[in-house]
């Protein structure tokens, strides 16, 4: 079975969402760009940084998904070095199944008043 992402429709929806999300990103960045020029350099509002980040926002990933496409759900091999392994003498599946001596505090001393 196909997954969703490898089909000739969603190549294309998600190419176009990508196209989408740069326009909304232009139009966000032209407002801001306005306000900006109205504003002192040192009184940026909670406006003008709300709309800062979902510019970058919608131009990132609408650049990552008009550029990549369904790319971005492909499968990597990870480097062995990278690679998660479980201790030899053990059968768990991840490296850490329990806290290790290391991390976990040593008793305190009380303090005497003397």
């Amino acid at each position: 079975m196909k997954k969703w992402h490898e089909t000739p429709a969603a190549n294309i929806g998600l190419r176009a969402s990508g196209i989408l999300l740069l326009g909304i990103g232009w139009l966000l960045a032209l407002r801001l760009h306005n306000m900006a020029m109205t504003t002192g350099p040192r009184d940026p509002g909670a406006l003008m940084i709300l709309l800062s980040a979902a510019t970058f926002l919608g131009a990132s990933a609408g650049s990552a998904l008009l550029f990549v496409g369904p790319g971005l759900w492909e499968a990597v091999e990870v480097s062995e070095r990278w690679r998660r392994l479980s201790p030899p003498d053990s059968n768990a599946p991840f490296f850490f199944e329990s806290v290790p001596e290391i991390l976990v505090e040593p008793p305190t001393r009380e303090r005497t008043g003397a």
